[in-house]
């Protein structure tokens, strides 16, 4: 964004800066003036479209304990769920997880039939079953993942002792569409806890990163109205590299279960309150994303082209299972215009998903100074660290 200026042009009239004339004709000579030139106009870049995904999947690695697994057959889950869910009005869409479990990618093609017909949940689009050995889990998890104090620190320290002794797992896959509150990831979700608990296994998610005993991952599966969007969706910190030192950057892992590009807000400084305040409002932004991202009824994917305004009840909503977490500022605007770029792939990104910057709004002045908006637009939400209750 360029840098705003007056730029003032001084001359001289016609003859106003000529020899004086030899001879006083007695007409007034005239004088020098400054005469300012038109402003530049504020030079708006083009908006920049960012595409949501009509159609996404998640994936979660169960860690069995010993070696060698062999993975349920659908039958054996269709089974699981009516045994456990049969009988309980908490769980009204158990017919639906049952289709689910029938929907087999690996013998069902895009245009079969069975995936056409009018009898089928349109936002659901199949399940992936297999089974992993011990080299199969090691490619799907990393050892580093699994011994990172950050990304286990869910676990009991039972829990966390048998990590070396799971040499096998069942990977579970999901597709869907983000639809009904994303129905296809919380049906999922409650396959997967179900499947944990009967195989007494912990559950690896590829896309934060993190590993969940059956306790924490149930505590934190994915509300109906999308009112915990922060305990499925991580904030990663790494250093600025636009920026350099001291300012670090901090970014989210796991929005793809959306369909929506990951987030990054740079420029920030190292300090605890900022930190976390830049995470709250990460987190508010990826609440207002995954309700944007949901799917046209058109069935047309969507893309974001406008500034997106995040709000305190925003991030108040991605934390509704911790009350109170989320400090008040009653004298702040209580809500901000961000805007979104795209940047190129870094290495530590998730394999083949988005990620994009979280910047000024078009227009803004502001957004110059990538670091003294980043303050200024966390203060108007949360305050500034002083007056916050």
């Amino acid at each position: 964004m360029s840098r705003l200026g007056l730029v003032l042009a001084l001359g001289c009239l016609v003859g106003a800066c000529s020899p004086k004339p030899e001879s006083n004709t007695g007409e007034p000579v005239p004088s020098v003036v400054s005469v300012p030139a038109p402003a530049p106009a504020v030079v708006v870049p083009p908006a920049e479209g960012i595409a949501f995904a009509d159609r996404t999947s998640l994936a979660y690695v169960l860690l069995l304990p010993g070696e060698g697994t062999v993975a349920p057959t659908r039958d054996e889950l269709v089974a699981l769920v009516r045994r456990e869910l049969g009988t309980d009005v908490r769980e009204p869409e158990v017919d639906v997880l049952i289709q689910y479990i029938g929907m087999d990618p690996l013998i069902a093609a895009a245009n079969d039939p069975r995936l056409g017909s009018k009898e089928r949940p349109h936002d659901l689009l199949g399940l992936h079953v297999e089974a992993l050995d011990r080299a199969g889990l090691r490619a799907a998890v990393s050892a580093a993942a699994l011994e990172d104090p950050v990304l286990v620190r869910e676990l009991s320290p039972t829990e966390l002792a048998s990590v070396p002794t799971r040499h096998s797992a069942i990977l579970l896959r999901g597709d869907y569409r983000n639809e009904r509150a994303v129905r296809g990831l919380r049906l999922l979700q409650t396959l997967v806890r179900l499947l944990a608990i009967d195989r007494g296994a912990l559950i690896h998610d590829p896309d934060t990163g993190e590993t969940l005993g059956t306790e924490a991952f149930t505590r934190r599966r994915l509300q109906a109205g999308l009112g915990n969007v922060a305990d499925q969706v991580a904030v990663v910190p790494f250093p600025d590299r636009r920026h350099g030192e001291p300012w670090i950057r901090l970014t989210s892992r796991g929005m793809r279960r959306f369909g929506s590009p990951d987030l990054e807000l740079d420029g920030l400084a190292l300090e605890g309150k900022a930190l976390q305040n830049a995470t709250f409002l990460l987190h508010g932004l990826a609440y207002q994303m995954a309700r944007l991202a949901e799917l046209d009824p058109s069935g047309y994917p969507l893309e974001l082209t406008e500034d997106v305004e995040v709000s305190h009840a925003d991030i108040t909503r991605a934390y509704s299972r911790q009350q109170g977490l989320i400090p008040r500022c009653d004298a702040c605007v209580g809500r901000v215009m961000l805007a979104l770029r795209k940047r190129d792939a870094e290495p530590h990104d998730p394999q083949g998903h988005l990620v994009v910057r979280v910047v000024a709004p078009r227009g803004d002045p502001g957004g110059a100074d990538q670091m003294a908006w980043v303050r200024s637009t966390v203060a108007k939400v949360l305050g500034s660290g002083q007056s916050q209750d």
